[in-house]
C-alpha cells in the first residue's frame, strides 16, 4: 500500500524554487502548472520561461522542486508557449509512476 503522506499535490508547488540534477542548474520559480508541464520563470528584467514536462520531475524536498534536467538540456525548455502533447510525451519512459501528472514524491531536504 502506498503511503499518501510521501506525496505532494502539484498545486502546492506554485512559487517554489526549481532546480535541475544539481543545485547549480537554476530553473527559476514555479509560475504555472499545466496538465503535462510546469512553467518556471527565471530572472528579474529579462525573464526566461521554462516549460518542463512533469515527466522530468524527480522529487520535492519541501523547499525545492528537483527535475532530471542538466545545464545543457535546460535551454531546450526555454520558450514562450507550452509544448504540444507530442513534444511532451517524448520524455515519458517505462516504469514512470502512472500518477506523475497529479502528484509528486516528497523527500526530506
Amino acid at each position: 500500500m502506498t503511503d499518501l503522506t510521501n506525496f505532494v499535490d502539484w498545486k502546492e508547488l506554485k512559487g517554489k524554487e526549481a532546480r535541475g540534477v544539481s543545485n547549480d542548474v537554476d530553473l527559476g520559480e514555479v509560475q504555472e502548472l499545466g496538465q503535462h508541464y510546469i512553467m518556471t520563470q527565471k530572472g528579474r528584467v529579462s525573464k526566461d520561461k521554462f516549460f518542463i514536462p512533469k515527466y522530468l520531475a524527480e522529487k520535492y524536498d519541501g523547499h525545492i522542486l528537483h527535475f532530471n534536467v542538466t545545464e545543457g538540456q535546460k535551454i531546450g525548455f526555454v520558450r514562450e508557449s507550452p509544448p504540444t502533447y507530442e513534444e511532451y510525451e517524448r520524455y515519458k519512459v517505462d516504469g514512470m509512476p502512472v500518477d506523475i501528472e497529479t502528484r509528486l514524491r516528497m523527500t526530506e531536504a
